[in-house]
């Protein structure tokens, strides 16, 4: 494994999630205050394109992957025909996506209940620049392969930056200097994934400088390959979306429109835990891929036991943290607009299965790589088919309501991950099938830990503004790292950090 590369690649990675997750933490208090109980639908909006890219993902879920092995196969023309064959068929589905997303735009008002403080014509023209959006990164989507077959991910980190900042921008002026609508919501990520499009052809011209979009090499052939396996990417997606993506839709139809953004802000912070865990698992899927591509399964258990450690000793720090002071985080950040208390369970409903999936995440890029996603698409269909009866069965006959539609999505997502993910990746890549069950362990251990050792600041410490949030934060933070350490690291592992540390200390 290129450890060098690993750093780069997650330097890069982190910032550009850092910079993401700062505009949504900043905007959603701002746009809830101005606009009461509508925030709600750029979730709705987005799960709209979620269920369109179940349909794209069959194509361009495998894309890199071929793409990449053709590439460190020296198999050139090869490459170049699934690369032109992506791009047109991506041509032709945004066409085609464009006439139900208009549908949907103009009808939005009979499908969903509009608050009083929201427009239709705002909730509108939210849609319209979503799909839009949704469209222009269909179309260019197949430029971000580069950076991933060269293992360059820190250059689509700084594209996402570029993007963010862009958002961030007409973000600024938009809220600034006019009155406020949702819609700039749209409008924003527009301009992002337009700028972020822009910078990945740059990228891809300097890297695969020889690959070409030529309609002579697109091949149905190709198509027909990538789709026959993605299919199966495709169903996996919709079982995600029924697991939980549905949330805010059916707390709209069934609940309320208050109740839908109750349950959106609340997934905030542990859609941010989620998205940060699929960051550093994306940063060891180019190696992992390439060790496959050379069959090398040595190389490859290695990058997936280094990306497991690496996984836990982050992610379990932010989950310990949401358990602990999710309350008063909540409080100090909508309390004026929403209960604390209620978003404070909400959200650790929602950030219940990472529990489990954090300290294996890296596994289901194994599913992908050896072309083994039919059974593992078909358990998360599955699961998804039961999350939704079982939430309307309980939300007829119980008066659990928001709870019952985000607890739901939590008992099935904890046995999906604990029985099936770790015990059917060992039989793919023909390990001993306990041979995962070991970081499951180790990752909730150290989340176990690290609450038992910040929970006396919560309790002992009033936390009554940002400041003293913060400097708690950094304090805890500390104390949770030293906790990993060692927990998580292994002995040489330790070894080679404290000699870092003495080095930094010498040349000072």
């Amino acid at each position: 494994m290129n450890k060098k590369r690993v750093a780069i690649n997650m330097t890069a990675q982190l910032l550009a999630f850092g910079v993401n997750m700062l505009l949504g933490f900043i905007l959603v208090p701002i746009i809830e205050s101005m606009i009461p109980n509508a925030y709600g639908f750029t979730d709705i909006a987005n799960k709209f394109v979620s269920a369109a890219q179940i349909i794209v993902s069959a194509l361009n879920t495998m894309a890199s992957r071929f793409i990449t092995i053709r590439i460190h196969r020296n198999e050139q023309q090869e490459a170049e025909e699934y690369f032109s064959s992506v791009f047109f068929a991506n041509v032709l589905m945004a066409v085609v996506f464009m006439f139900p997303a208009l549908f949907v735009v103009m009808y939005i008002g009979k499908i969903f209940q509009i608050p009083e403080a929201a427009s239709l014509m705002d909730i509108q023209m939210l849609f319209f620049f979503i799909f839009l959006n949704f469209l222009i990164s269909i179309i260019t989507s197949v430029f971000s392969v580069a950076s991933y077959s060269k293992d360059r991910l820190e250059l689509s980190s700084i594209s996402t930056i570029l993007g963010e900042l862009t958002r961030l921008a007409v973000l600024s002026v938009c809220y600034l200097c006019f009155k406020p609508y949702l819609f700039y919501v749209g409008c924003a990520s527009v301009c992002s994934t337009v700028i972020q499009a822009v910078a990945n052809l740059t990228f891809t011209r300097r890297l695969l400088p020889d690959m070409k979009i030529r309609i002579r090499d697109f091949r149905w052939s190709k198509i027909w390959e990538l789709v026959s396996l993605g299919a199966w990417n495709s169903v996996t997606r919709l079982g995600q979306l029924l697991l939980d993506g549905l949330n805010t839709s059916i707390a709209n139809i069934m609940v309320s429109s208050a109740a839908m953004t109750t349950i959106s802000i609340s997934t905030q912070i542990p859609e941010v835990i989620s998205n940060l865990m699929g960051t550093i698992a994306g940063v060891f899927n180019p190696q992992m891929t390439i060790a496959y591509a050379k069959e090398d399964k040595e190389q490859l258990l290695e990058i997936i036991a280094s990306a497991d450690r690496i996984m836990i000793f982050i992610i379990s720090i932010p989950i310990a943290f949401l358990t602990v002071f999710g309350k008063t985080f909540f409080g100090l950040w909508v309390g004026k607009t929403q209960d604390p208390k209620e978003l404070y369970i909400l959200a650790l409903l929602n950030v219940g299965t990472l529990f489990v999936s954090a300290s294996i995440q890296v596994l289901y890029h194994v599913f992908l790589i050896t072309k083994k996603v039919k059974v593992n698409s078909m358990v998360i269909v599955g699961s998804g088919v039961l999350t939704v009866a079982t939430v309307f069965v309980l939300l007829e006959t119980t008066d659990l309501g928001m709870y019952a539609i985000v607890g739901i999505s939590m008992v099935y997502g904890i046995l999906r991950n604990l029985i099936f993910t770790p015990l059917y990746a060992a039989h793919c890549l023909k390990v001993k099938w306990y041979t995962f069950y070991g970081d499951i362990l180790m990752g909730l251990v150290s989340i176990g830990l690290i609450c038992l050792v910040v929970l006396p600041f919560e309790l002992f410490i009033n936390i009554d503004g940002w400041l003293k949030l913060f400097g708690v934060g950094i304090v805890a933070g500390i104390l949770a790292l030293l906790v990993n350490f060692f927990v998580v690291l292994r002995k040489g592992e330790r070894q080679m950090v404290l000699e870092k540390v003495r080095s930094k200390l010498v040349k000072h």
